[in-house]
């Protein structure tokens, strides 16, 4: 009897470990990624001060957080003052490449991550990581902590000044240095330049290498010795037969897709806000256009104008009287086939447009090329648009393509998007395919087990 309840025991501790096993297979081991829920538009207007599906150039600042479909071939400084929603998102996320030798600054340990190759020069005022999917040829510099991560060759520089970790994809024929703590190095394609760590900490070199500076710490290589090790502070160096690196999760090669998460979603948006019926009103006399607000009882008004409205030396006025949302769908009129192009004049006024702007959602509905030259209070959803502007825009901006020398401020949009928040709180994970048969297979075993003991 003793023998047969030990034998039933051992089988289905047996089995427990299998399920267990087979479990964490299926859910630990599984990666996370860095984007874990999809965006309603709105918390695409609560993070974003910019989306462009295109190109971005600008001149001017952007105040809060930026994400480029394109590429981005100009910029001054990011995240000047980002929004108080949290994001998963860095300060400026580029979908394609950085083909701009420019300096870039992006403020508040925001971070820089670009898909595609970089060669701009950023500035990571008080810290943050910096992550190119690609090559970089230009210059990664952190003034705070953080971290660096290049998909491909380094060409260029790569510095951190409060210590942190540095990992390239392939060969390094730049300059990595990390000064001010403790740092990591590992370079997957041999170094062929210099690399410095100033603090101390770990450098690991799968190849060659050439220069490298170590004030405490550890070195290893697995090629050939091609340049000067300097040693100091106890630091060794080891020649490996050879290493396994694997790379860090980083924000560059994990970017959701782009039109999902953004080109579709604000695209129908801006087709279902120019179908809603307008309850508001809109009088002239002489220059003064008035904009007189009456809300529905969510506190929703709504608009339907035409850019004939906005005239030379003309002083716009919106009173929201009450509301708290106010939708102003424009249509262009005057189109020329499928072009309906509308440039703002530079003699038109708003008054006190940052008054309202985090009220206001201005739909262009069928714009494909707009140019603002004046202070514009409200957020521009203009997804057709290529947009240009000369003047400051006082919210979040979505446009096709992006050319500017105003600058963008950040006026979140506080307002109710109808239909903007889709009710998730009913949905569930979908487990991966393999995570159920992992499971299932576990399951199963479990099952013959049991049988098993109750045969014992």
């Amino acid at each position: 009897m003793r023998s047969r309840t030990l034998k039933r025991t051992r089988a289905l501790s047996r089995a427990f470990i299998t399920l267990g096993c087979a479990i964490l297979g299926a859910t630990a081991l599984t990666p996370v990624p860095a984007h874990a829920g999809p965006l309603s538009v709105t918390d695409i207007f609560g993070q974003f001060n910019a989306v462009v599906f295109g190109n971005f150039r600008s001149s001017a600042d952007v105040e809060g957080r930026t994400v480029v479909g394109g590429n981005l071939t100009g910029g001054a400084t990011f995240d000047l003052k980002p929004s108080a929603t949290a994001s998963s998102f860095a300060g400026l996320s580029v979908y394609g490449s950085a083909a701009t030798g420019g300096s870039l600054n992006v403020n508040n340990g925001g971070g820089v991550a670009v898909a595609g190759a970089n060669t701009a020069n950023f500035n990571l005022n008080g810290g943050g990581n910096a992550s190119v999917g690609g090559a970089n040829t230009g210059s990664l510099s952190a003034s705070g902590a953080g971290s660096a991560f290049v998909g491909g060759a380094n060409g260029g520089t790569i510095s951190l000044s409060k210590g942190g970790s540095v990992y390239v994809g392939a060969s390094n024929s730049g300059q990595v240095s990390i000064n001010g703590g403790t740092g990591s190095v590992s370079v997957n394609g041999g170094n062929a330049s210099q690399i410095t760590l100033n603090s101390g900490g770990t450098a690991v070199i799968n190849g060659n290498t050439g220069n490298v500076t170590l004030n405490g710490g550890s070195l290893t290589y697995t090629g050939s010795k091609t340049g000067n090790l300097n040693l100091n502070g106890g630091a060794t160096a080891t020649h490996a037969g050879s290493v396994s690196l694997t790379p860090p999760a980083n924000q560059a090669t994990q970017l959701p897709d782009f039109a999902s998460t953004f080109k579709t979603p604000l695209t129908t948006l801006s087709t279902t806000l120019g179908g809603l019926a307008a309850n508001s009103s809109t009088s002239v006399n002489g220059n003064n256009v008035t904009l007189a607000a009456h809300p529905d009882s969510s506190g929703i008004a709504v608009f339907n104008l035409s850019t004939s409205l906005f005239k030379q030396n003309a002083t716009v006025t919106i009173q929201p009287d009450g509301a708290t949302s106010l939708i102003i769908n424009v249509n262009v009129d005057g189109c020329i086939a499928a072009a309906c192009a509308f440039a703002f004049p530079s003699s038109l006024h708003f008054t006190d447009p940052t008054d309202y702007a985090d009220q206001v959602l201005w739909n262009f509905v069928n714009a494909t090329d707009l140019t603002f030259t004046t202070e514009f209070g409200g957020s521009v959803l203009a997804p057709l648009a290529a947009v240009t502007n000369q003047g400051p825009i006082d919210g979040t901006l979505v446009a096709a393509s992006y050319s500017g020398s105003g600058e963008l401020h950040s006026y979140p949009y506080a307002g109710t998007i109808p239909g903007g928040s889709p009710d998730t709180s009913h949905t569930r994970p979908v487990p991966e395919p393999s995570s159920i048969l992992a499971l299932g297979a576990a399951l199963a075993g479990l099952g013959f087990v049991r049988r098993q003991w109750l045969r014992a």
